[in-house]
């Protein structure tokens, strides 16, 4: 196609012949225009098979081109004129092992001689004699190029040529948020993967931001720091939310090294020096890269969404596709043993506020599919289709599409709905289909194995991978997909597993199942040899929701599949993704069972810094207070030359507290704007310095080098702006040395309670520190109640623990003093004995009195009192169950539970028709029934005393502000202390009463019979905190319980 006549892009032109060289002059109307027409004119060529030059005359020319073409979705590498890297970079591009077109200067044109490009781009007309020059070289080459000769009118020019830097400048501004530059780091290359390597590296391609800069030019260069953020607003309340789609995203496949250059054609042996070349080349890069001020940086944690996360939902929801950045660099990491500790000894670690990756291999992310050559096209058919990567991929997609499609396994951290399952989803389909085709008819079991949380967030992942599945067609009668989510049909799973299939798509309870019960050698249903990659989509929902079980299936499935390696005679993959590293649950668990090629990726600031090493240091500090304590924080560093920076929240604070510290005889740096980053660089050159002082507005940008100290002198108007502060620890991330990760002082005053409640959550889920200052505030902030209170139920946390923490509670967090004194027959003091009836968490027990209420039969393998006995045969009678005409609170009925007719009292009546009542003789529990479903309680039963206690082990609660115990935990406890064992069916347990308060018994512990406790046995099991505070929380809750309020 004629390069003037392009379409939209049609510019005047002409065509000449010099020494047999096709040159075109094009003359667009405007330096833009000029550039809109060599965008679309690099666009309309296929960079594989097409090799394109660009020559401009001077460096400041040739940056500012690529930042050009950069924002027109170019990809293009920069060639710096005195790089030593730069001869080889031409030379692996010549031998087609990168497909970007080129950018260099006159001062390269020696090193043009020989090498064969299809198209060269005079992005200027320069001076007779050098055009002359350029074309000397370039007729050396055996191709014989197109000439493309970029005249721009003079009058246009001139005319905008004033404002040429302003509009620059204007549309830096106007960069999305979603412009960040993610950085990759890579452990030294193992020489047997070498050739592994070389064949994987896909290209390349750019969108909105600067490509792949091979550059080793000072990195605060002013063309790049015209990029300024785009800040977006969100509630701070907001935590754990969605990832905007636009998380950055991308790595630079720089190559690098002390290859020969003289190779004509790749060897085996050429293969391996390119390896090296490549890594040194990356290498050599990241000192300049790593100093560069990022793009601007979009949300990487929620979406502008006001409410808290639904803890239940997971990363599959979200199928469109992101507009995430392509530039990225690569540095070195630490060869130390990652099954021991994935970062350790020497901790060299890369952040760049993006995606963080690490890997024992060089890591060569892509733009899209077609830099994942082995990714079937047919399955990227089928993912279009799908709304996946239409026009490229996603952050982490990119690192790990190259990666897991070759053969390897991934770790992928990061927030909700940034594609992590897409990360490996096409491979797992891909693979277990071809695995499916060579499987011998008399085989068993699945070839690939993939677990979700839970029904719902699986029944979609199923609907992907039939899609795909269906794209590739099959040549066998095996079954590609087979989803369990029933444990009533699991006698058809065992029967369809004893069969070749291709994927198990189940849950972690059910798995577990499977492995354990239904598989033995003499009834097999899982073929080790055959299983070729397990999937663990969204592992923190499945710790946070089954704990134990996760845990147990984690431990049985090397047991079954011989997963380390020292077992494996085949090699099966392993693919994890989570929004929370749990540390102790990775390297003891998961490592173990990957191979040394596995890729972690890190898409959270804040998850990577406090896993970096990073101190996090909370302080509540009154307003009036708090320039005091930065004082003192600041004058603590040990040495002077340690640097502190100090972010606020606005600039007009940072000034500020500028003068109060220049009153306090404190020097200190500002940079509250674009125009002070000069300001920054003379303060990191400095040998004794005094703090930083900045706002969250230029923070996504900001390098300001190692830091000792990070102070949040005021908190920030949203989480994701607060996250982005940890950027900041960029250097700190890659520094080698130990104990490099530094510290982070939050300032956090009384009144900021919705930060205040945040903060804690990540502290509890993280397993840091208890916050017990923030959760004594947070108790507190209950004291301000509704309007009218005596309108709404009272809070189960607060008659539980003395106490609520809950985020949002519609619950009456005070006692109407009527409330407080227990039945007339509960014990108040002193020992107990009891007989379990359930057990409904691990530190609350439905219990009967023996003493009180002995049994007399077992009915449904249920003991049954004398009272309970005569209300079954009352109810049995047609004629005595009488609907009951208006269930109100506080009445008495008698409903159907399991078969056996029981008294309850009514504790609300919701505006669906449902009914919620209380059971009163066989448990505590609430159940919800239909209106209909109530029958009138008879006279002679309706005034006899409740059966059912509740016994609360006082203190015991799980690590989570909700207090919620997952099910399994629950189930453990159940099964294993509690089990009814044989000839045992009324086993009795004692108790000492410390306090009855409302219905709730409180004992400091509950024994069996052999002497066992219920507090030791949880707490040595399960994540579990013992509030030794909570006896007095609980009688400073009756201590201010009031009058019932008049009219209420």
């Amino acid at each position: 196609m004629k390069p003037g006549s392009m379409g939209d892009h049609q510019v005047p032109s002409f065509k000449v012949e010099f020494r047999g060289t096709s040159i075109t002059y094009a003359s667009p109307t405007s330096g833009a225009a000029s550039l809109d027409f060599l965008a679309h004119t690099l666009r309309a060529r296929n960079a594989h098979t097409w090799r394109t030059i660009l020559i401009c005359q001077q460096n400041c020319e040739a940056e500012r081109l690529k930042l050009e073409l950069a924002e027109r979705d170019c990809n293009t590498i920069l060639l710096p004129t005195h790089d030593p890297m730069a001869l080889q970079v031409l030379l692996l591009w010549s031998k087609g092992y990168i497909h970007q077109a080129l950018i260099l200067c006159d001062d390269m044109l020696e090193h043009l001689e020989g090498v064969e490009a299809h198209l060269v781009v005079h992005t200027t007309l320069p001076e007779l004699n050098k055009f002359e020059e350029r074309m000397e070289w370039l007729s050396r080459s055996a191709v014989k190029a197109e000439m493309l000769v970029i005249t721009t009118r003079e009058e246009e020019e001139n005319k905008k040529g004033g404002k040429r830097r302003e509009a620059e400048l204007e549309v830096q501004q106007r960069l999305p948020a979603k412009d960040i530059k993610p950085v990759v780091k890579v452990d030294p290359l193992d020489p047997k993967h070498s050739h592994e390597t070389q064949k994987n590296i896909p290209p390349t391609e750019n969108d909105k931001e600067q490509q792949i800069s091979l550059g080793m030019e000072d990195t605060s260069s002013n063309a790049l720091e015209k990029l300024q953020p785009h800040q977006t607003s969100f509630e701070v309340k907001n935590t754990e939310l969605a990832v905007d789609e636009s998380s950055p995203a991308a790595a630079r496949p720089d190559p690098p090294g002390d290859a020969h250059l003289n190779a004509a054609q790749p060897s085996e042996a050429s293969d391996a020096e390119f390896q090296e070349l490549l890594k040194a080349w990356n290498l050599r890069n990241a000192a300049k890269d790593l100093d560069l001020p990022p793009a601007p940086s979009g949300p990487t944690e929620e979406p502008s969404c006001p409410e808290l996360p639904d803890t239940t939902t997971s990363d599959v929801r979200v199928v469109d596709d992101t507009a995430s950045l392509d530039s990225f660099q690569t540095v070195e990491d630490s060869a130390a043993s990652l099954a021991v500790e994935p970062f350790s000894a020497a901790r060299t670690t890369v952040y760049n506020y993006g995606v963080l990756a690490w890997s024992r291999h060089l890591v060569v992310p892509c733009y899209d599919l077609g830099g994942a050559p082995d990714i079937s096209t047919n399955i990227g058919q089928a993912m279009h289709q799908l709304g996946v990567a239409k026009s490229r991929a996603r952050a982490v997609q990119r690192f790990a599409w190259p990666h897991v499609s070759s053969g390897k396994s991934v770790i992928v951290v990061g927030n909700m709905q940034i594609g992590k399952t897409w990360s490996y989803l096409p491979t797992v389909c891909q693979r277990s289909h071809k695995e499916l085709q060579c499987r011998p008819a008399d085989g068993h079991g699945p070839s690939c194995i993939f677990v979700c949380p839970n029904q719902s967030q699986g029944k979609q992942i199923g609907r992907w991978m039939s899609t795909m599945l269906r794209s590739l067609g099959s040549e066998v009668a095996f079954e590609d997909v087979v989803t369990h989510w029933d444990k009533s049909q699991v006698a058809d799973i065992v029967c369809r597993l004893s069969r070749p299939v291709g994927i198990l798509l189940t849950s972690v309870d059910l798995l577990f199942e499977l492995l354990s019960t239904h598989h033995s050698r003499n009834a097999p249903i899982f073929d080790p040899q055959a299983v070729k990659c397990i999937a663990l989509d969204n592992l923190n929902d499945m710790v946070r929701l089954l704990p134990d079980l996760t845990m147990k299936l984690l431990k049985r499935l090397p047991e079954v599949l011989k997963l380390t390696q020292s077992q494996s005679q085949t090699k099966c993959n392993l693919y994890v993704s989570g929004r929370i590293w749990h540390t102790d649950l990775m390297v003891q668990r998961i490592l173990p069972l990957m191979r040394d090629d596995v890729l972690i990726l890190f898409d959270d600031a804040l998850e990577a810094s406090v896993y970096g090493g990073v101190q996090l240091d909370t302080q509540l500090v009154q307003e009036d207070q708090k320039i005091e304590q930065l004082k003192r924080l600041i004058e603590r560093r040990q040495p002077a030359e340690q640097r502190a920076v100090v972010v606020c929240s606005s600039a007009a604070e940072v000034l500020q507290l500028r003068r109060k510290l220049d009153a306090m005889g404190l020097n200190a740096e500002t940079c509250v704007s674009e125009a002070c980053y000069a300001n920054v660089a003379q303060w990191r050159q400095q040998s004794t310095v005094g703090p930083l002082l900045v706002t969250d507005d230029v923070v996504p940008r900001l390098r300001c080098g190692q830091l000792t100290l990070l102070v949040h002198y005021s908190l920030a108007t949203s989480w994701m702006r607060f996250k982005q502060r940890f950027s900041l620890f960029y250097e700190n991330l890659k520094a080698p040395a130990l104990h490099a990760g530094g510290q982070s002082v939050i300032f956090v005053q009384a009144t900021d309670v919705d930060s205040i409640w945040i903060l804690s959550d990540f502290l509890l889920k993280h397993e840091l520190p208890r916050p017990i200052h923030f959760l004594a505030i947070l108790s507190q902030r209950r004291l301000a109640e509704p309007q009218h209170p005596g309108r709404l139920k009272l809070c189960r946390q607060l008659t539980a623990f003395g106490d609520c923490l809950r985020h949002s509670c519609k619950y009456r967090h005070v006692m109407w003093q009527h409330e407080v004194p227990p039945p007339a027959h509960y014990p108040t003091t002193g020992p107990i004995r009891f007989s379990v009836l359930a057990c409904n968490s691990p530190a609350s027990l439905s219990v009967r009195l023996g003493d009180h209420f002995p049994t007399v039969v077992h009915f449904l393998n249920v003991p049954m009192t004398q009272l309970g006995q005569q209300v079954q045969r009352h109810y049995e009678v047609e004629e005595h169950r009488r609907r009951h005409p208006n269930p109100v609170p506080g009445e008495r009925a008698v409903v159907k539970n399991i078969n056996r007719y029981e008294r309850a009292d009514v504790v609300s009546v919701e505006n669906n028709g449902k009914v919620v009542v209380q059971l009163l003789d066989t448990s505590t529990e609430l159940v919800s029934y239909n209106a209909s479903q109530l029958y009138a309680c008879d006279a002679i039963f309706k005034d006899q005393p409740r059966e059912a206690m509740e016994v609360r082990i006082t203190g015991l609660e799980p690590q989570s502000l909700d207090r919620l115990w997952p099910e399994d935990v629950r189930n453990v406890v159940r099964k294993q202390f509690f089990s009814r064992r044989q000839n045992k069916r009324n086993r009795q347990f004692y108790a000492v009463v410390q306090a009855t308060i409302h219905q709730t018994i409180f004992v400091r512990d509950v024994h069996d019979e052999e002497g066992n406790d219920l507090r030791s046995f949880v707490t040595s099991r399960f994540r579990a905190h013992e509030d030794e505070r909570c006896l007095d929380k609980l009688t400073a809750m009756v201590q201010s319980s009031r009058d019932f309020p008049q009219g209420c």
